[in-house]
């Protein structure tokens, strides 16, 4: 997605949200065959996309639908993708996954048609495979977001949120001398990610084809801003502003820690506005900017698709997975529901929001574009994103940041074209 349709999209966000992709047609076939069956939905499982959540959001659907049944399964684990694979290999695999998965298992998936209501799905021509369309989304995220404790800030003398890296770092310091943890992260999948966060939009900004360029060898991770994000990172451990036990929170754990005060920063995507605005009562007021850029200059935002859907191959109900998926990412009731629940975005719906909604809005509107992260875009290596997150919590570790990049290359030299 260009800067020009980011920025008109975006256009107008206030405390009503509007989204970034464009609204559909709910006229459209959906493939004919019976309708009735028991679906398995193979569901990405958070705080906030509970199995009641999932339940809710077909429960209309299965009302109207005699003789549909719809199980929402949670993975083996926390992770979709794995838990996919397994039961892909041993020939119980679900009917519909409700999460994103790397381009690894497009093959296993059955293409959606060339539909209006498909086609005008966030980011689906962004990430086709083979010029196929196998994952469609209800919305879209916005990820390159700094969410801050205003109260923190004013215990540590910040007055104005960061805008480089430099900037960033010192305001680290502060907040540690002021007796907070600088930056709030957490094990699991949660390091990887924010660090993608934060640096992809320095590597993808002026070329978003970089990917490609890395498979054919034309540009390194260690001649990237991914090295200067490296240092930054792993300076910010050395310097106690990251804790070096963090590797052992949850997820959960980190969300929490940060609701109570204890931390000042905590780089994440607009999903933590639901969280926060689910804790109704906080000690402090919070507030969110863009992550920080080497120089200072505005990033553009990574931005991912929101509660995306691919159907399973080997489902024996093809027609009504397909019909249910329309509706999911198409019905009016059901998208409302599902941009509302996370405070994601796509035009042509709006929600009531609150001001830190329209925070994220106002930063949406004003970013100089959008890019879609390393780990998902246009010419990625499947598992690159489990390998970047075990390479930042080599940091903790003692890992240099020259050899973490250099590890990137290696694994990415290893892996191109996979």
């Amino acid at each position: 997605m260009g800067s020009r349709t980011a920025k008109a999209t975006a256009a107008g966000l206030t405390l009503s949200v509007l989204a970034l992709a464009g609204c559909s047609s709910s006229t459209e076939a959906s493939g004919g065959g019976s309708r009735t069956g028991d679906i398995r939905i193979l569901a990405n499982i958070t705080p906030v996309l509970t199995k009641e959540y999932y339940q809710g959001l077909v429960a209309p659907y299965v009302k109207t639908h005699p003789g549909v049944k719809v199980t929402i399964e949670s993975p083996s684990g926390t992770n979709v993708q794995a838990t996919l694979q397994q039961e892909l290999v041993s020939g119980s695999a679900p009917d519909i996954v409700a999460s994103s998965l790397d381009s690894v298992v497009a093959p296993q998936m059955t293409p959606f048609p060339n539909a209006s209501w498909v086609t005008s799905t966030p980011l689906s021509d962004a990430n086709k495979v083979d010029g196929k369309i196998w994952q469609v989304a209800t919305g879209l995220q916005s990820k390159s977001l700094v969410y801050y404790n205003k109260t923190a800030f004013q215990k540590a003398g910040i007055t104005t949120p960061p805008k480089s890296l430099d900037e960033f770092t010192v305001a680290l310091g502060k907040l540690k001398a002021a007796g907070y943890v600088g930056l709030q992260t957490a094990g699991e999948w949660v390091t990887g990610a924010q660090f993608g966060m934060m640096a992809d939009p320095a590597v993808l900004g002026s070329d978003p084809n970089w990917s490609a360029k890395r498979n054919d060898k034309k540009v390194t991770f260690a001649q990237s801003a991914y090295a200067t994000y490296l240092k930054a990172y792993a300076g910010w451990i050395a310097s106690g502003a990251i804790p070096k036990n963090s590797m052992g929170e949850k997820y959960q754990d980190s969300i929490d820690n940060f609701l109570a005060g204890k931390s000042g920063m905590y780089v994440m995507a607009s999903w933590l506005g639901a969280s926060i605005d689910a804790a109704k009562t906080l000690p402090f007021k919070v507030g969110v900017f863009p992550t920080p850029t080497v120089d200072g200059s505005a990033p553009k935002q990574v931005s991912g698709t929101a509660q995306p859907y691919s159907i399973v191959k080997s489902s024996k109900h093809q027609a009504l997975d397909l019909d249910l998926v329309k509706y999911l990412v198409n019905d009016k009731t059901a998208v409302t529901a599902s941009l509302k629940s996370e405070g994601n975005f796509r035009p042509g719906y709006s929600f009531p929001g609150t001001q830190l909604d329209a925070a994220v809005g106002t930063i949406v509107n004003t970013a100089p574009g959008t890019v879609v992260g390393i780990s998902g875009g246009p010419g990625a290596n499947a598992g690159f994103g489990n390998e970047l997150n075990t390479v930042v919590q080599s940091l903790y570790t003692g890992e240099s940041a020259d050899k973490a990049v250099a590890k990137l290359d290696a694994w990415w030299n290893a892996n191109a074209g996979q």
